[in-house]
C-alpha cells in the first residue's frame, strides 16, 4: 500500500463515514490508522462527543505494470528513509501529506 492508496482510503472514509451516534462527519485529524495487514486496514475514528469507532477496511489493489514504467529499483536508502518516517509516525495524515 503506497501513499496514494492511503490518501484515497482516507478521502473515502472522510466523505462517506459518519459517527453512528450523532451523524458528524469525521475530519482527517479524527482518522487514525492503527494497522495494516495485507489488504486490510484497521482505522480508529474519533468523534469529539462519543467513543471511538474501530473500523476495518479492505483495500482493493490495482495491478501495476512496472515493466511499462521507467522507475529505478528500490535501494537500501529508500528503505531506511521510509523507516525513519514511519518510526515516529503518529497517524496524523494531514501532517505527512502537507510535506
Amino acid at each position: 500500500m503506497n501513499h496514494q492508496d492511503l490518501f484515497k482510503l482516507l478521502r473515502t472514509v472522510h466523505r462517506n463515514v459518519r459517527c453512528p451516534q450523532c451523524g458528524r462527519q469525521y475530519v482527517f485529524s479524527d482518522i487514525k490508522i492503527r494497522g495494516i495487514v495485507d489488504s486490510v486496514c484497521f482505522l480508529e475514528l474519533n468523534c469529539t462527543d462519543h467513543m471511538p469507532l474501530v473500523a476495518t477496511v479492505m483495500i482493493e489493489h490495482q495491478k501495476h505494470s512496472y515493466a511499462d514504467k521507467k522507475s529505478r529499483p528500490i535501494e537500501s536508502d529508500d528503505v531506511i528513509e521510509t523507516h525513519k518516517i514511519l518510526k515516529d509516525f503518529s497517524g496524523n495524515f494531514e501532517e505527512i501529506f502537507s510535506k
